[in-house]
């Protein structure tokens, strides 16, 4: 059994969240750190806090999630790792790679781990669609195109609040652009063409067209105040493949990868999963190498993020 602790109620977590962890006979919610009490937060035996020290100190939990807003992302994250606690942390863990390497190091200075929660990696579609490239269905892979775009608009959000770690780029750019290091595992990156759109300071969006050391060319672009779309397109030299919704998905969901060759197409279904519970899983597993992964995934998306800032 893994003991969990909540730092801050986002409408993200008990939406989305807080259902699966329930649903989980492996994990126990301890208590929550909040400012208030939600009414709509309907558990019993689970002591609030609205004192850190407190929280830290009155509870025995192995594992903190944190669904605070990005801007208090590190912060809230150093100070459970001073505390001797894992952490789970919804994307950004930081704002740049300084934040992210402090981290890392205190991380190792008190034998604990931290993980960037990234929820596609862990659904079965992610692994067929590694393997369906890997496998050379569609030959040497030549070029991906992928866009994460939402209709988001309400300014009252903060993702519309620069100083709370807001902007496209950190939120649904965050995506597109972690395809590079999660599907191709590209170590090096060439900017090649990059635009973003500001409003006030705020990136509402944005476009980028990359080329790692394998020569794949990206194309990937991200954006608030649009209409929806999710997609990845890979193609190759003996094909193409296609998917939708790669990233977001409803918590329980299946799949579909169509495959394009010699003018003929096979969809290939993926089964229904709860990418949640299989997030939790692989991270609650506290393996070191998940942990190096994980870190080193965070590292390079904040390189290119950094690199996107400064435009």
């Amino acid at each position: 059994m893994h003991l969990l602790s909540i730092w801050s109620l986002s409408s993200h977590f008990q939406k989305k969240v807080l259902p699966s962890i329930l649903s989980n006979r492996k994990i126990k919610i301890i208590s929550v750190l909040s400012n208030k009490k939600r009414k709509d937060f309907k558990l019993k035996k689970i002591f609030f806090y609205n004192n850190k020290k407190e929280f830290f100190l009155k509870n025995k939990f192995d594992y903190v999630y944190i669904s605070s807003v990005s801007s208090k992302h590190y912060n809230h994250c150093r100070f459970a790792l001073e505390n001797n606690k894992n952490v789970i942390c919804e994307k950004p863990i930081c704002l740049n790679k300084r934040q992210l390497n402090k981290l890392k190091n205190l991380a190792v200075k008190k034998k604990k781990k931290f993980y960037e929660v990234i929820q596609y990696v862990h659904h079965p579609l992610f692994a067929k669609l590694k393997t369906i490239i890997k496998g050379n269905s569609i030959g040497k892979v030549l070029r991906v195109k992928s866009s994460f775009k939402v209709p988001l608009s309400d300014k009252k959000n903060f993702r519309f609040n620069k100083n709370l770690g807001g902007g496209a780029l950190y939120d649904v750019g965050f995506y597109p652009i972690s395809i590079m290091f999660t599907l191709f595992n590209s170590k090096k990156i060439k900017l090649l063409r990059s635009k973003i759109i500001r409003q006030n300071r705020l990136d509402l969006m944005g476009n980028i067209n990359a080329q790692n050391e394998n020569n794949v060319i990206f194309d990937l672009d991200w954006g608030f105040r649009s209409s929806y779309k999710n997609s990845l397109i890979v193609y190759g030299t003996e094909g193409s493949l296609l998917v939708d919704f790669i990233f977001s998905k409803d918590v329980i969901q299946d799949g579909k990868i169509i495959v394009y060759r010699k003018k003929k197409s096979k969809v290939i279904k993926v089964s229904k999963s709860n990418q949640i519970n299989l997030a939790f899983k692989d991270m609650l597993s506290n393996k070191s190498k998940l942990f190096n992964e994980r870190y080193q995934t965070s590292l390079s998306i904040l390189n290119i993020i950094e690199r996107l800032e400064k435009k």
